[in-house]
C-alpha cells in the first residue's frame, strides 16, 4: 500500500509516488513519522523483534508501539476499587453521624437539670442550652471523619480501621446479647452490627490484591 507523505511547505498530503520531492515547491517530502522520504529510503526502520509488546508478524502496531490487539484486551479499571468504596463508606457514615447530631441539637435544644444546694438541701431546676454544644460536636466529628476518609488511601490506616471495626462489632454483639437476655433487642444495635459487618467486609476486600489488567 502506498505511503502517505506531506510537503512541509504546502502542508498537502498525498500518496508517495516515484518522486521524493514536492512537485509544487520542490521541498523534500516527509513521512508521518517525521523522516524525509530520502532518509527512509537510505535507512529504513527495522521491524520490531517477535515477542516485543506481544508483537507478531501481521499484527498491526499502534503509534505507541503497543499492538492494537493488546489495547483491545486492556481494561484500565478491571475489578472494583475497594479502596474508593471504603473511602465513600467512611464519608457516608460521617455524614449520617453529623446529620444526627444536628437534628438532635435542633430537637433537644434545652435540658432541665435538677441541682441540689449542698447547704440548704433545696432542689432547683436549671435549664441548659445544649444546641451550640451539638453544633460544635457535629463540626468536630465532620472534620475527624474527613481525615479518616483521607487516611483510607493508606493500607496501614485501613488495617487500623479494620481492627477498630472488629472491636466495635464485638461490642455491638455483646450489647445485643445483653438486650436479648433482658427481653428485647434495640433497632440501633442491629443497625450498628449491620454497618460494622459491611464496613469490615469492604476493608477486607480493599486489603486483598487487585486483579491485574487483562491483555490479549
Amino acid at each position: 500500500m502506498p505511503a502517505n507523505v506531506c510537503c512541509p511547505n504546502c502542508w498537502a498530503w498525498t500518496e508517495l509516488g516515484k518522486g521524493t520531492k514536492c512537485p509544487r515547491c520542490g521541498a523534500p517530502l516527509i513521512l508521518p513519522d517525521g523522516r524525509t522520504v530520502d532518509e527512509a529510503l537510505a535507512a529504513p526502520l527495522p521491524p520490531p523483534p517477535p515477542g516485543l509488546y506481544g508483537y507478531a508478524p501481521g499484527v498491526p502496531v499502534s503509534t505507541r508501539g503497543i499492538p492494537e490487539a493488546a489495547l483491545r484486551g486492556y481494561e484500565p479499571n478491571a475489578g472494583t476499587d475497594w479502596t474508593s468504596v471504603a473511602r465513600w463508606f467512611t464519608i457516608g457514615y460521617g455524614l449520617v453521624l453529623v446529620v444526627t447530631l444536628v437534628l438532635v441539637g435542633l430537637v433537644v435544644q434545652h435540658i432541665n437539670v435538677p441541682i441540689t444546694d449542698p447547704n440548704t438541701g433545696v432542689i432547683t431546676t436549671q435549664t441548659f442550652d445544649i444546641g451550640p454544644a451539638f453544633a460544635i460536636a457535629a463540626i468536630i466529628l465532620g472534620v475527624v471523619m474527613a481525615v479518616f476518609a483521607w487516611l483510607t488511601r493508606y493500607t496501614a490506616a485501613r488495617v487500623i480501621f479494620l481492627v477498630l471495626d472488629a472491636l466495635a462489632l464485638l461490642s455491638a454483639i455483646s450489647q445485643i446479647s445483653v438486650e436479648t437476655r433482658s427481653g428485647g433487642v434495640g433497632f440501633l444495635g442491629l443497625v450498628s452490627v449491620a454497618f460494622d459487618l459491611a464496613y469490615g467486609g469492604v476493608l477486607v476486600m480493599s486489603l486483598l490484591p487487585r486483579p491485574q489488567p487483562a491483555y490479549g
